[in-house]
């Protein structure tokens, strides 16, 4: 895994667990996604991702078979997920943008500090776009 993807993940483990949202809500994808991060849930992390950071999980697969020779691991398998003490502690989140296609939702803290979580629309669900996808 990229550090860049691995940061990002971190980023996102630090967030409130999920809340009373829908699953249509980006919202609470995005709690959702955190709170599975904060489980260690890699296959649920995997499940809320969007198709741009699935197909760049999938080289890093490609890429491993291509050293190893062998294709034993899953895409979920390049992911580093679990609970990382951030440099601020997130209080919640809010939607800043929402389309037809895609959303972008914010997580915050208390002191103000703010991290900007881009999602895109497949079918009727959200999923979670990490940067470099």
């Amino acid at each position: 895994m990229s550090h860049h993807l691995a940061s990002v993940v971190t980023v996102c483990l630090a967030a409130a667990a999920c809340g009373s949202r829908g699953e249509r809500d980006p919202e609470a994808v995005v709690e959702h996604f955190i709170a599975a991060a904060n489980a260690g849930n890699s296959a649920d992390v995997y499940a809320l991702l969007g198709p741009n950071s699935r197909k760049r999980l999938d080289e890093l697969r490609q890429s491993a078979k291509r050293v190893s020779g062998r294709l034993a691991l899953q895409p979920e398998d390049f992911l580093s997920v679990g609970r990382a003490p951030p440099a601020w502690e997130p209080q919640g989140v809010r939607l800043l943008h929402k389309s037809n296609v895609d959303a972008t939702v914010q997580v915050y803290s208390a002191a103000g500090d703010r991290y900007a979580v881009n999602l895109v629309r497949q079918g009727h669900a959200w999923k979670v776009e990490l940067p470099g996808s």
